[in-house]
């Protein structure tokens, strides 16, 4: 480590602007490494798995739902939904999400529309990020990425579908340049859309290509001179190039602008850090 950078991880401070610029996690229990595999299970498997740890009542209730969406004929579509609604606001209830958003999946494939599989897609990503059952983890993800393809089949000029296609296969799966290919080619087609740039930015700090990250950020800077968020990532980007004034002013600009208390308390850690060359 070059004696100017910040002892944060990568996903460490992805996880910071995720937290106050509404980025890729909404919880500090993200996980530090991906691309692992994961020996993994059936969601019927771990779906019985999860009903027998289950108190009595809520056993016998389980059952029942999961007989409804049996017993409900495949042409009486409206009658599955409901069914698998009914498991879905079960499972929540039972702060499960991975069985929640399995069954918000299985009713977006009897629906078919573009905004049921974002949806779907959306809440299998969300729970992958919150579940802690590794067992499970390729099947959200594997779910989430055929989610997001047939909804992208359904409107391939959805630059923001596009983006949470992405990163699935970047952040979640076996097949990350499939991810950085749909980047790139978005990139190459739209080379000043402040959202392909950040995510090829973020990508960019993940695999530690500081350079090029610094070139987009930049370039996001100069098209909107207040974005806290562009302004962070750079920040970050050039501490861990040794650049610790710039990285400072930059930090103190961009806490200015957010005007946050916890992120100010996040900050300053990081300034403080800088500083003192406590790393």
């Amino acid at each position: 480590m070059q004696k100017g950078q910040i002892a944060l991880g990568a996903f460490a401070v992805i996880l910071v602007a995720a937290l106050y610029f509404g980025g890729k996690t909404a919880n500090k229990k993200e996980k530090s490494v991906v691309h692992t595999e994961h020996g993994g299970i059936s969601f019927d498997e771990y779906e019985q798995q999860q009903i027998a740890k289950l108190a009595d009542a809520e056993k016998q209730q389980a059952k029942s739902l999961a007989e409804a969406t049996k017993n409900a004929p495949e042409q009486a579509i409206d009658a599955k939904k409901k069914a698998y609604a009914n498991l879905v606001d079960f499972w929540k209830n039972n702060s499960n999400p991975a069985l929640a958003a399995y069954y918000i999946y299985q009713a977006a494939k009897l629906e078919e529309t573009k905004t049921a599989l974002v949806d779907a897609g959306d809440a299998l990503v969300t729970a992958y990020k919150s579940t802690e059952d590794s067992v499970i983890l390729n099947n959200l993800i594997t779910f989430a990425l055929q989610s997001y393809e047939k909804a992208v089949e359904k409107d391939s000029n959805d630059w923001d579908l596009k983006i949470k296609l992405a990163d699935a296969y970047v952040n979640g799966s076996q097949e990350p340049m499939k991810g950085i290919g749909i980047l790139r080619d978005l990139e190459s087609k739209h080379p000043e859309n402040i959202k392909v740039l950040m995510s090829m930015s973020r990508m960019s700090i993940q695999s530690g290509q500081y350079d090029k990250a610094k070139e987009r950020l930049n370039k996001i800077l100069k098209l909107e001179p207040q974005n806290t968020e562009a302004m962070y990532f750079l920040a970050i980007t050039e501490a861990q190039l040794g650049h610790n004034d710039e990285a400072i002013r930059l930090f103190e600009m961009c806490k200015i602008l957010v005007n946050n208390a916890d992120f100010n308390k996040e900050i300053d850690e990081i300034v403080n850090s800088l500083k003192n060359k406590k790393i």
